[in-house]
């Protein structure tokens, strides 16, 4: 019986994660022997070729049994003899490496990870039986270390499925830069997901470079996180089951060759949780076009003697930013859902382009309820307030404040001019309503403007522009009569 589970480990996970995906199962235990044999197989025929054995040391370092010169019976200069030799060893490292599950050998050790009997061979001339250092698992240290093991006993007892997920494990990742990209989830059909999105780009690019004689394995046209959130989108559309749980997601992002680095990207519950709901139909044609506008601006490339070819984009701006909340939240909402410009940014850069007046048809209170409840956890009490001021300040604009003071209420910056702007206007809603009703009660400006009852809320001009964002839904008429409201972007000042 298969008792292979989700063991919490990244790289352990992922690597079982792509040998499920690789035979076309859903889960873990669904493996089988003939399965392990399959994924043996593809291992044996491809890591010892172009273009995997050179890219796969950044996952197993040069030690691997695949990569090592000693082992490789193509070398130039090799007699008959010499020859059969490396094919022998080579064969007797990848054995160990990929086969000891069908092998009854005992070992009295535990897998670490797993729970199973851990392998009863070497794979290491210098570890006992069964464990595996730096060259079978990523960021470990070398055989010959003491440091950070138990007992100063180096290598860690693994399982042969165990170790065969590891030596999958890079099939499952992407290639970025100089790096490998591998994500663990805590739902393990995530997981699965991720590893079969990554593991096709990667089983055609093989096949490809090897259909032409290349050495290099391409990577990703996208940056890493643009990456990230653009094959979780595509997941997420392909697969609605996900739309019924939030999953945490966490990026590792890894070298372990000559310069090995780990660096770790994570997805909180509450941003998975309004990428999920940013998915239904809801939200998802405005969602989308939100992205759309939101891609790396690139020149199309002119090869001599032919036309111009479009290039991919490498970055989407709103993808990478979901990676600076909540705390960025302020700059995302003014960017995003206000299309507030920022004339600082370079030319490639889309954001500096962005318009309030241009692009009003964008801006959406839905949407923008919907972030501030899922990102930000704000209560739905503030936010009925927020709703309700935008709702009366239009009513006021439109038929009393008028352009003066709408400009005003987009551009003030200065604390002291806000305060008495809204008391002012406090004042005039009250006579305009000619005394039956206020713009605000003493107990909701507390709950938006204030910190206690003295001290004005450091993040008050994210509670102005999310009143503005309702706002500018409600005029989007009047604002088309009355382009000149918006200040233009060189008035917009941008507060980080």
């Amino acid at each position: 019986m298969n008792k292979i589970t989700y063991t919490g480990h990244p790289f352990i996970d992922v690597g079982f994660a792509t040998m499920t995906a690789f035979v076309g199962k859903q889960r873990f235990a669904d493996l089988d022997t003939q399965d392990l044999e399959k994924i043996a197989r593809y291992i044996e025929a491809n890591y010892v070729r172009q273009p995997l054995r050179s890219f796969l040391t950044v996952a197993f370092t040069s030690n691997a049994w695949f990569a090592q010169s000693a082992f490789n019976p193509d070398r130039p200069g090799l007699s008959p003899e010499q020859r059969a030799e490396a094919q022998q060893k080579r064969q007797h490292w990848a054995e160990r490496h990929l086969r000891q599950w069908a092998l009854a050998i005992a070992n009295t050790e535990p897998c670490l990870f797993t729970g199973l009997p851990a392998a009863g061979l070497e794979l290491s001339q210098k570890l006992q039986p069964g464990r595996v250092g730096r060259a079978q698992m990523p960021l470990l240290q070398g055989d010959d270390a003491i440091n950070f093991f138990i007992n100063g006993d180096p290598g860690l007892p693994m399982a042969p499925e165990a170790i065969l997920a590891l030596q999958t494990m890079p099939l499952g990742c992407a290639k970025v830069g100089g790096g490998l990209l591998a994500v663990h989830c805590d739902d393990e059909q995530l997981t699965i997901g991720f590893a079969n999105q990554f593991l096709q780009r990667n089983l055609s690019d093989v096949a490809k470079a090897q259909a032409a004689g290349e050495d290099k394995l391409p990577g990703s046209p996208r940056s890493l996180k643009t990456l990230l959130i653009e094959t979780l989108t595509d997941i997420l559309n392909r697969q609605s089951r996900y739309s019924q749980r939030r999953p945490a997601i966490t990026a590792y992002y890894f070298n372990n060759g000559q310069s090995p680095f780990l660096e770790i990207y994570h997805l909180p519950l509450q941003i998975t949780g309004f990428l999920l709901a940013v998915q239904t139909p809801t939200y998802r044609q405005l969602w989308n076009e939100l992205v759309k506008r939101s891609w790396q601006v690139v020149a199309a490339t002119r090869k001599r003697n032919k036309a111009a070819e479009p290039s991919e984009p490498r970055s989407n701006y709103l993808y990478e930013d979901l990676f600076t909340l909540p705390e960025q939240a302020a700059r995302f909402v003014r960017t995003y859902f206000l299309r507030k410009p920022d004339l600082r940014r370079s030319a490639d850069d889309p954001r500096h382009g962005y318009s309030t007046l241009r692009e009003a048809e964008l801006i959406s209170w839905p949407l923008v309820e919907l972030f501030v409840q899922e990102v930000m956890l704000m209560t739905d009490d503030r936010v009925a307030i927020l709703k309700e001021l935008g709702d009366k300040l239009a009513d006021y604009t439109r038929h009393q404040g008028g352009k003066r003071f709408f400009r005003q209420f987009f551009t003030t910056q200065r604390s002291n001019d806000f305060l008495t702007l809204l008391s002012k206007t406090n004042i005039e809603y009250t006579r305009y309503k000619r005394g039956t009703d206020t713009l605000l009660d003493l107990d909701s400006f507390l709950a938006v403007f204030m910190e206690g009852e003295e001290v004005l809320r450091s993040d008050w001009r994210l509670m102005r522009d999310l009143v503005l964002i309702r706002m500018v839904e409600q005029l989007r008429d009047w604002i088309a009569a009355n382009e000149d409201a918006i200040p233009t972007e060189e008035e917009v000042v941008v507060n980080d």
